[in-house]
């Protein structure tokens, strides 16, 4: 078992990895290695180095197993070091990160790379999601608390936090009970990036495992009471809470009453997680530019109308719609309607469900994609495709879809779940059939004003999403949390 130190810092223009076996008993000889990777520092930065305290280890160590005991035994030369973005942070947030994988990892990045209070993240890999739920506070508080030792060396920053965050993959309520006394009184920001009542079972699900969930949706509500603030990610993610829990509280013993809801909105806010404009706006310009183009024999643009899928290959994505879609587009082809071809971009699973099986059985000689790529390929995919479709039957916002559509992609989406929040209520049902305009051209433009201001407008809707903008709203309300304890201790 192994992971990786990500040494980043950027006043001395050094950014390396290391490798770092877990159970290295004498951290010496890796001291040399690191301290021989680090060029010489000025007396100032050596000052502003010491002063600062950034944790910058990309989840690597704690989120692959490393205690904090071995990070505090690594010279903090390593783990600490202002960036010029950072150096003039006053404002030192610690955050845990129960899931980090998938989105979880993008939104975490996003916050590092945009964020300008001082985060230091604490990671698990993502994986046991039930076992997350209930586990991971107690993991961390036990890591904390192993960071905090003596040693001879300065103790590891976590208890100059000044606020809390964490996502909704742990119970927060157990994380504020059991983290060392100084830190419970940090204002906590709960990040609720799904919920565990929306969140489908599997197909065929016994009554027993529904009754278990039903559980895990109490440990939402426990760590919504814990919280200073909630921040969902989608209005849809806080009504479909509100109206599940609901739902789960008509069955119980004894009532719970109303208030709860109350208190739920009063410490709610909606705020988009970070979407990466430039990275997806960048894959575009190289499409542009002739990169991972289409043609016919001729050199010129084919006719083909090309749709992504950029779905999980799971259950909840609706694998039975696509494959009835997908009978229809070759219906309609055979009576001269449009020829569509299907790039599916989502990532696959070791158990396919049946319906994508039949859909890439049938369908073989008109999907042109079915693999998960590369991130730099896969965008180059997404630019060279002319609408992105969902078939969902959960999704708490859409990320692959919003970073579809920044990409140029027209909107095929069902009126539920989170869409109509990404886009206007005029682009909700659109499909190739019922094109208003938006025809593949040799430029992918749309071709009627119409479909060119509808596009303006998408592109308008999905701007609280620009990774700055996200990070922003974010730190917004981190300040404000506290800013507000520090009102109430001096009342």
């Amino acid at each position: 078992m192994t992971a990786v130190a990500h040494v980043k810092q950027e006043f001395l223009g050094l950014e390396r990895s290391i490798v770092v076996d877990d159970g290295l008993q004498d951290v010496r000889p890796f001291n040399r290695v690191l301290e021989s990777m680090i060029p010489k520092e000025s007396a100032e930065h050596r000052a502003e180095r010491h002063e600062g305290v950034r944790r910058d280890l990309d989840g690597g160590l704690v989120g692959h197993g490393t205690s904090l005991r071995e990070c505090r035994r690594i010279p903090r030369t390593v783990f600490f070091g202002p960036s010029r973005r950072l150096r003039a942070m006053s404002t030192r947030v610690l955050a845990f990160e129960a899931w980090d994988a998938g989105s979880h990892r993008a939104v975490r990045r996003s916050i590092e790379h945009h964020g300008t209070m001082g985060w230091h993240f604490l990671t698990l890999p993502g994986r046991s999601p039930k076992w997350r739920l209930r586990h991971a506070a107690l993991r961390f508080s036990e890591l904390v608390r192993d960071g905090m030792g003596g040693g001879g060396e300065p103790p590891f920053p976590l208890l100059d936090a000044d606020a809390i965050v964490a996502t909704g993959m742990l119970s927060a309520s157990d994380l504020r009970a059991t983290l060392p006394r100084p830190l419970r009184d940090r204002p906590l920001i709960l990040s609720m990036h799904e919920n565990q009542i929306a969140y489908p079972t599997s197909d065929g699900g016994k009554a027993v495992d529904r009754d278990r969930d039903a559980h895990l949706a109490f440990t939402n509500l426990a760590s919504i009471e814990a919280a200073d603030r909630v921040v969902w990610n989608s209005r849809w993610n806080l009504e479909s809470f509100v109206t599940g829990m609901r739902n789960i509280l008509s069955h119980a013993p004894e009532p719970l009453g109303g208030r709860w809801e109350d208190r739920l909105r009063d410490r709610s806010v909606v705020v988009p997680p970070p979407v990466e404009f430039d990275e997806v706006e960048d894959a575009t310009v190289l499409h542009n530019n002739g990169e991972d183009s289409y043609s016919g024999e001729d050199g010129r643009p084919d006719d083909l109308i090309r749709v992504a899928w950029p779905h999980r290959w799971e259950h909840d994505k609706g694998c039975d719609e696509f494959l009835r879609l997908a009978d229809e587009a070759w219906r309609r082809e055979q009576d001269g309607g449009p020829a569509i071809r299907w790039v599916i971009l989502g990532q696959p699973r070791q158990t396919v469900p049946d319906a994508l099986k039949t859909l890439l059985e049938r369908h073989d000689s008109r999907v042109e994609q079915a693999a998960s790529l590369p991130r730099r390929d896969y965008l180059q995919r997404l630019a060279a495709c002319d609408w992105v479709l969902s078939t969902a039957t959960h999704e708490f916002f859409g990320l692959a879809v919003a970073e579809a559509l920044i990409a140029g992609c027209r909107p095929w989406l069902p009126d539920r779940l989170s869409y109509p929040e990404l886009v206007p209520t005029d682009a909700i049902g659109l499909d190739p059939w019922s094109d208003p305009g938006w025809n593949a051209t040799d430029e992918r433009k749309p071709t009627t004003p119409e479909a060119e201001s509808l596009q303006a407008r998408i592109r308008a809707r999905l701007e609280p999403a620009r990774a700055a903008n996200a990070v922003k709203r974010l730190e917004t309300i981190v300040q404000a949390s506290i800013d507000a304890a520090v009102d109430e201790t001096n009342s």
